[in-house]
């Protein structure tokens, strides 16, 4: 087995063994340790809810800035692999971020590649398929803006 191959086994061996105790770890800060172990990004002072999903495959394409809530059953995905399990083409694997200070919502699903501005708010059991800005308030399925300021107070 070539060198990369068992690199990539590792790392996902180690993802895997350490998500029960990312997703139902008693605190907050050990949640958010796990997941930072797991290969997650995750900036200072950031919130993690129960059994939060932190891509399972690829934790090291999700950055969480400082100050991000993610509130409990929320799902944030960096890969895609429905084409290449229909034969329609390949699997899709991009970072997802949540940008400083943003609020993730109970049961939200952030799609890979979406970036979440600053400072934005996520409505509970949104599906965030495209980008958010920054101060916006999102909701729905798919997600769409219901309000956006154009400063931060």
């Amino acid at each position: 087995m070539g060198t990369l191959k068992k690199s990539r086994r590792l790392r996902r061996l180690r993802s895997s063994a350490l998500l029960l105790p990312a997703w139902f770890a008693p605190s907050s800060a050990l949640r958010t340790a796990f997941h930072r172990a797991r290969g997650v990004q995750i900036g200072s002072n950031v919130e993690i809810g129960y059994f939060v999903i932190l891509d399972n495959l690829y934790p090291s394409k999700v950055v969480l800035e400082a100050g991000v809530t993610v509130a409990a059953r929320s799902t944030v995905l960096a890969h895609d692999e429905s084409r290449l399990y229909t034969g329609t083409g390949s699997e899709l694997i991009e970072e997802t971020r949540i940008k400083e200070g943003a609020f993730i919502g109970v049961h939200v699903v952030i799609l890979p590649g979406v970036t979440v501005g600053r400072r934005a708010i996520v409505g509970a059991g949104s599906v965030v398929t495209d980008d958010v800005p920054d101060l916006a308030c999102v909701a729905g399925v798919p997600a769409r803006t219901l309000q956006a300021k154009d400063k931060v107070v």
